[in-house]
């Protein structure tokens, strides 16, 4: 089996300047309420919040047909902790 693939599928908790980068939204609510803080959960909602700021997405029910000229996608959240300790969150397609 060679090197990369083994690297993939590792399951070791991703550390990032001494913090650990959750690998979705309730890995990261997990991680808040075992450090006693809400980081993770604090910045996701400042995410969504530029997000609805900006109008990059319109939000349908699950069962809505999309509109005419739109297009549906499925997003997710990425997370990561930058150089300075800042914790931030993004959403990737």
């Amino acid at each position: 089996m060679n090197q990369a693939k083994i690297c993939l599928h590792t399951s070791a908790p991703k550390l990032k300047y001494g913090f650990e980068v959750p690998k979705g939204y309730t890995h990261g609510v997990i991680l808040d309420n075992k450090n006693n803080y809400t980081k993770w959960q604090d910045i996701t909602k400042l995410s969504m919040k530029q997000q609805d700021d900006y109008q990059t997405f319109d939000a349908l029910s699950l069962h809505t047909d999309v509109p005419e000229g739109f297009k549906k996608i499925r997003f997710h959240l990425i997370f990561d902790v930058k150089h300075d300790g800042r914790h931030k969150a993004k959403v990737g397609r």
